[in-house]
């Protein structure tokens, strides 16, 4: 039987709602990863996370629902790499709270739907951690 190995995932930081300050410093942060910056468009809730982030097989959105919140999704980097770029983009003062990376999981989803997943997670974080402060 013949593995079947499938290339790599281009190195990605898919930006939704990043101001142009914060994306050309993403943009270099990638850069030092051997990566790129993707700007995708504001109303691109409806797309999936795999089409924003130039995956092979996903197709844009007919429909257009705008996303409010500041995201920045990584694909294609591993550990090391992602590591490096959230320590780069933290040195920079470069806050973007809702990040995460593509999965075979999430990659199906819709922005609108990784936004409100994000946006719970990093809800649940913050409270989490000003109860453990408070105590």
């Amino acid at each position: 039987m013949k593995a079947r190995l499938s290339a790599p995932l281009p190195k990605v930081a898919a930006g939704v709602n990043i101001p142009q300050e914060k994306a050309d410093v993403v943009a270099k942060v990638m850069a030092e990863v051997g990566g790129k910056f993707i700007a995708a468009a504001n109303d691109c809730g409806a797309d999936t996370v795999g089409y924003v982030c130039g995956l092979s097989g996903y197709t844009e959105s007919e429909a257009r629902t705008e996303v409010t919140e500041e995201i920045l999704i990584f694909s294609g980097l591993d550990n090391k790499d992602l590591n490096k770029a959230v320590t780069l983009l933290r040195s920079k003062d470069c806050e973007i709270p809702l990040k995460a990376m593509v999965t075979p999981h999430n990659r199906d989803w819709t922005v609108s739907a990784l936004a409100g997943e994000l946006a719970k997670e990093h809800e649940y974080m913050t409270s989490r951690g000003k109860r453990d402060s408070d105590g």
